[in-house]
C-alpha cells in the first residue's frame, strides 16, 4: 500500500535529456513531458531552482513542502523548441547543462553509440534567450569527457573553459556544474568546488538535508519515459521503485 511521505525533508531533482520521440535511452516524449509537468501543476508541486535546494541544505533549513527542482544535461535543442515554451507558460524554471563546443552542432562527443540518435543542440542565441526568462544554464565541460581519465590540467581547462563559455552565452554568473558520465576525483571536486556554488552527480536519489552540495543526487526521467510511475512521486512506492532501479544500475555496473 502506497503511503504519503514528507516533502519537506527531500527534493526530487528531475534530469532530463532529449525531449523527442525517438525511444532512445535519453529521450522523453512531448507527450510524456507535458503530462509530467501538468502532474506538476495540478499537484501543486513547486518548482525551487538548484540555487535554493543547495542553500536550504546549507542552512540545513526544511526544502520548501512539494519541492522540485528540473534539470537537462546536454543542451539539446528540443528543450528550446519543446519544453521550454511549456516551461514558460507554467512559470517553471530549470537548469540546462550545455556542453559549449557542440553548441550550434549535433551531439557527437565520444559516448554517442547506435542507442543514442544524432540530435541538434542548443545554439547560443537560443541560450540566451532562456536565460533572459527564467532558466538557469550550467557547465558540464566543454566536450564532454571523462574527466576522470584526464590529466588534471586538461580537466581544469574543460570546466573553467566551458564555465567561461557559457556566461558569455547567456550573460549571468554560471552557479551549477554537472560531471559528464557522473565521474569524478577528488582533485577534480577540488576545482568544481572552487569554482561553482554546487554541483549534479548521475546517481539516482533524492536530495535531503545531508546531501553534498557537489554531488548532489538526481532522478533519471529516462525511468518513467514508458510508464505512469511518475505520479507516485509523493508516495513510498516511488521511493522504492528509486532504490529498486539503483541497485539495478549497482549490478550493471552503470
Amino acid at each position: 500500500m502506497a503511503t504519503k511521505e514528507g516533502t519537506k525533508n527531500r527534493a526530487p531533482i528531475l534530469t532530463y535529456h532529449s525531449i523527442d520521440n525517438s525511444g532512445s535511452i535519453i529521450s522523453t516524449s512531448y507527450e510524456k513531458f507535458i503530462r509530467q509537468m501538468n502532474y506538476l501543476t495540478d499537484s501543486s508541486f513547486r518548482v525551487i531552482s538548484l540555487e535554493e535546494i543547495t542553500t536550504c541544505i546549507l542552512e540545513n533549513r526544511p526544502f520548501p513542502s512539494k519541492s522540485v527542482a528540473i534539470t537537462f544535461d546536454d543542451g539539446y535543442k528540443n528543450v528550446y523548441d519543446i519544453a521550454y515554451p511549456v516551461l514558460k507558460e507554467k512559470g517553471f524554471g530549470a537548469t540546462v547543462f550545455v556542453i559549449p563546443e557542440y553548441c550550434c552542432g549535433y551531439d557527437q562527443w565520444n559516448r554517442q553509440g547506435k542507442r543514442i540518435p544524432q540530435l541538434e543542440l542548443l545554439n547560443s542565441n537560443e541560450i540566451s534567450e532562456m536565460a533572459r526568462n527564467g532558466i538557469d544554464f550550467g557547465a558540464h565541460t566543454m566536450s564532454h569527457p571523462d574527466l576522470s581519465k584526464l590529466p588534471l590540467d586538461k580537466a581544469a581547462a574543460e570546466i573553467l573553459t566551458s564555465k567561461a563559455a557559457i556566461k558569455n552565452y547567456s550573460g549571468k554568473e554560471v552557479q551549477f556544474f554537472a560531471y559528464p558520465f557522473g565521474r569524478q576525483t577528488k582533485e577534480i571536486s577540488k576545482i568544481v568546488k572552487k569554482e561553482f556554488y554546487g554541483a549534479c552527480s548521475t546517481e539516482l536519489g533524492f536530495a535531503t538535508l545531508r546531501s553534498d552540495i557537489y554531488s548532489l543526487p538526481r532522478i533519471d526521467m529516462y525511468y518513467f519515459s514508458r510508464n505512469n510511475f511518475f505520479t507516485w512521486i509523493e508516495t513510498s512506492l516511488f521511493s522504492h521503485y528509486i532504490r529498486l532501479r539503483n541497485m539495478l544500475r549497482i549490478l550493471k555496473g552503470t
